[in-house]
């Protein structure tokens, strides 16, 4: 008689929660760290700069971490020396106070936390080769976490000061360690083929078009992101309208990660981005027309298709054709290059845009869009 509950069942039972607790901090952290920095005494453009100092981070330091574990062959003891090292030096933030003190620890904590997800994401794939595991179905609690933390954090916060936001998030930080500790841990030999990781990435004339498509991709959101909210209530639409629009974008991506399987099995890596990017300009194009909310509704569907297929299709790019012995590496450079310096470099212009075109800055990111799209035709299945 087979077991009730598989052991396939049960390894994604140790990884679900590593996506929970990750995904409650930023949940925390995207709308109330701000005010809790204001509250200290930083200027909006010093706020700013200390959001921007985990993007920095990335770029540089994640390429390191993940080859460090590629070196090493585990997954699971760097996530958990990482997490102690970030809930330990959170605790800081209750004794810093002026922007300096404030932006270094925020760095310092920005090389170990900007790591997690090319980490975790990595563990998840590797074991997803030998395991019958799901990785859409385990990366939709990360979402699904990130929505309860944002509501949860509005109700514990209601009544009380700003000084009690560290808490939430210190909180949020053991528990990331206590489920780093969860963790299943995997060994990969080490090669001569491995040693040579980066060159061999960055030699991959399509690996690397790819990742550059789809940071073009991601890096589209940058308007939405930064000013999609100020855009929507100067179209004079009530929070609670704006709250669904957010949400909305969220629940659709949740759904897509847990029907994936059935839904993007008939597509290829290559072919999976190209969807995201006919699918980002189309929603681009009509943003910047600034469309009234029977559309809105309409088209904000389509972030589940703009984000979960592009970043479901680097996932399968990089597990289906990077050998495992520096495929952390690999998802190092899509952290990078993709999410890091891409769309980094689009949030930070992403501002000056919507200053000088307002909803039109929306036809620069439809931009984005083709040119990914030109590339994708460009790279050989």
């Amino acid at each position: 008689m087979s077991p009730v509950i598989s052991s396939d069942f049960t390894m994604a039972l140790r990884l679900v929660p590593f996506y929970i607790a990750l995904f409650l901090i930023v949940g925390f952290q995207l709308p109330f760290w701000p005010v809790w920095l204001a509250h200290k005494g930083l200027r909006p453009e010093e706020i700013g700069i200390v959001l921007s100092a985990p993007i920095w981070a990335k770029i540089f330091v994640t390429p390191a971490m993940t080859a460090i574990a590629d070196y090493v062959g585990r997954r699971r003891a760097p996530l958990v020396v990482m997490s102690a090292l970030c809930l330990g030096l959170f605790q800081l933030y209750f004794l810093v106070g002026g922007f300096w003190q404030i932006f270094f620890l925020a760095l310092t904590i920005g090389v170990f936390i900007t790591s997690f997800t090319a980490l975790g994401d990595n563990l998840v794939l590797t074991l997803g080769r030998t395991w019958k595991i799901d990785y859409p179905r385990i990366r939709l609690w990360g979402s699904i976490a990130f929505i309860a933390g944002s509501y949860l954090g509005g109700v514990v916060m209601t009544g009380r000061s700003p000084d009690f936001i560290p808490v939430l998030l210190a909180v949020a930080y053991l528990l990331l360690f206590l489920c780093c500790l969860m963790l299943p841990e995997i060994r990969v030999e080490r090669s001569d083929k491995g040693r040579k990781g980066f060159r061999l990435l960055l030699g991959n004339r399509s690996f690397v078009v790819f990742l550059i498509a789809s940071g073009l991709i991601q890096g589209s959101h940058a308007v939405l992101y930064s000013s999609g909210t100020l855009h929507w209530q100067q179209q004079g639409l009530s929070d609670q309208t704006i709250g669904f629009l957010w949400a909305e974008g969220v629940i659709v991506e949740v759904i897509l990660f847990a029907f994936s399987r059935r839904a993007f099995a008939p597509f290829s890596p290559v072919q999976l981005l190209l969807l995201a990017g006919v699918a980002g300009t189309l929603r681009w194009l009509v943003m910047s027309f600034t469309p009234g909310v029977p559309v809105l509704l309409l088209i904000q569907t389509l972030h589940g298709v703009t984000f979960a297929a592009a970043h479901l299709g680097t996932m399968r790019m990089i597990s289906e054709t990077i050998p495992l012995e520096f495929s952390a590496r690999a998802q190092g450079l899509y952290t990078a290059i993709a999410l890091g310096l891409i769309m980094g470099g689009e949030m930070f212009l992403s501002g000056y845009l919507y200053d000088a075109f307002a909803a039109q800055a929306y036809f620069f990111m439809a931009g984005s869009c083709l040119i990914a799209l030109c590339l994708c035709l460009r790279i050989k299945s």
